[in-house]
């Protein structure tokens, strides 16, 4: 494999240290994102104002347990996922595998090619057993201290495992072969080409999405003309200059959560409704679950849903995500192409000079040396995305389907209750959407807004009547 020249000859230790500073960083970081959501949740004994009489007290404090819970076991992993990092990069775990990987196959082969499905199948058992600390964490103390059930015993756990590894194989093994493969053939440049197949893959997803993708979640079709619902979309899109007919309705098989989206652009535009989002998903209720009757949103709270995502459309947010998603993509293979030829990581991490495993190049790259750059990344993409529902939701309001939005988004969470209550740091760095509480009051904040405008643009005009009538 070939080497960048021009690299500083950095002592090994050097490199080491530097990783694990930042395994330290960034476990330290995300642990004191999940503390603060963690105190939130112990703080919040009360259903908050905006959903009272929405969500019963007692589906609220399940809610809250659930969420203390998930939170405590998500700092249990963070803290067992930090201190195994760091003893896998002090004594050399890599090397080590990678060295039983290449005995297994010792008398058959010395190819890298084939020790490489090898190695990946003795990391898949050791991930199995990486991840028992957290299994008898959350089994032996905290379903006893929260009450909370688990769907698994530990006899159907280990029933379980062994078959998963043996599926996990199939898929991973072959995936194996193809990077080595590809890497070994392309040669130095290989990560462009993996950006390019991905870039024109993604493009011919948005050709094959209605096609291929979407009969496996249920039927699609448009709307049906001569309905309320019809009618009321019919309106809003010709206000907004969206042809109707790119509207449908998805009957799911098997979906309960209520979902709508909009994907595409020019001909290939879309908004698509679950029907789910439906009152009653649009049937009689003698055709339903007793659980599913009453789920579902009015027409006027559907119409306001689509006033969304025509928001998507008008601001462009589909186009635009894609081209920064594509140009995050490519920035991230360029940085990965240059620390994936670095020699001195592969030294670092406690392999001797000139072995440098591709499927460990892979590994160690990704899982650490990107980390800083893939943790910023994301922030920022979850900001952009978060921006966007803001600005979606901004739109309805515009086209005066704010009450009806807000009661939508109301009738959605009561429909599926999660703990509604989030801290805003802990949201930043992992919510793709806004909070249920935060829309609100978006909301809310944007009718002020209306209204203390309407108030100065009326305040001239009384004063001109006063003077006329003085």
């Amino acid at each position: 494999m070939a080497f960048y020249d021009n690299w500083p000859e950095w002592d090994s230790k050097v490199v080491l240290a530097l990783l694990m500073i930042i395994v330290v960083v960034g476990n330290v970081w995300e642990l004191m994102l999940t503390k603060r959501q963690q105190l939130v949740c112990l703080n919040s004994v009360i259903v908050p104002d905006e959903l009272r009489g929405i969500i019963p007290p007692d589906i609220f404090h399940r809610a809250r347990i659930y969420e203390l819970h998930k939170m405590e076991l998500m700092s249990w992993k963070i803290l067992v996922d930090m201190f195994l990092s760091l003893v896998e990069l002090f004594f050399g775990f890599y090397p080590f595998l990678w060295g039983l990987a290449a005995t297994t196959l010792a008398k058959a082969t010395h190819k890298e090619i084939w020790i490489s499905p090898v190695f990946v199948f003795y990391m898949t058992i050791y991930s199995c057993v990486r991840y028992l600390p957290v299994l008898a964490y959350d089994k032996c103390i905290l379903q006893l201290r929260y009450g909370v059930q688990g769907q698994f015993s530990w006899c159907l756990y280990c029933c379980v495992a062994i078959p998963a590894i043996l599926l996990t194989q199939i898929l991973l093994a072959p995936v194996a072969l193809l990077i080595v493969f590809t890497v070994q053939a392309a040669g130095y440049w290989f990560f462009l080409y993996f950006w390019g197949a991905w870039a024109i893959f993604t493009i011919l997803l948005v050709f094959l999405f209605p096609y291929c993708c979407i009969p496996c979640i249920g039927r699609q079709r448009r709307l049906s003309e001569g309905t309320q619902l019809y009618t009321d979309v019919k309106r809003v899109c010709d206000v907004a200059g969206f042809p109707v007919k790119r509207v449908f309705i998805i009957r799911t098989k098997s979906m309960q959560y209520s979902n709508a989206y909009f994907y595409g652009s020019c001909c290939l535009k879309r908004i698509v409704l679950f029907d789910t989002l439906l009152l009653n998903k649009g049937l009689d209720p003698s055709q339903l679950k007793p659980y599913e009757v009453g789920r579902g949103l009015t027409t006027q709270q559907v119409t306001g849903v689509v006033c969304h995502e025509l928001g998507h459309w008008k601001y462009g947010h589909f186009c635009k995500t894609t081209l920064i998603m594509k140009l995050h993509f490519l920035l991230t293979m360029l940085l990965f192409g240059v620390l994936f030829h670095c020699p001195q990581l592969y030294k670092g991490v406690g392999f001797a000079a000139g072995i440098t495993p591709i499927i460990v190049g892979f590994i160690i790259v990704l899982r650490f040396a990107l980390t800083p750059y893939l943790t910023l990344a994301n922030f920022l993409m979850l900001w952009m995305m978060r921006h966007n529902e803001f600005a979606a939701d901004r739109y309805a309001h515009r086209l005066g389907y704010s009450a009806q939005l807000s009661s939508a988004l109301i009738k959605i969470y009561a429909d599926h209750m999660t703990f509604p209550v989030f801290d805003d740091c802990y949201s930043r760095w992992h919510h793709t959407h806004p909070t249920i509480l935060q829309r609100l009051a978006y909301q809310r904040f944007l009718d002020y807004k209306a209204a203390t405008k309407t108030e100065d643009s009326v305040k001239p005009f009384a004063k001109i009547r006063k003077s006329d009538s003085a």
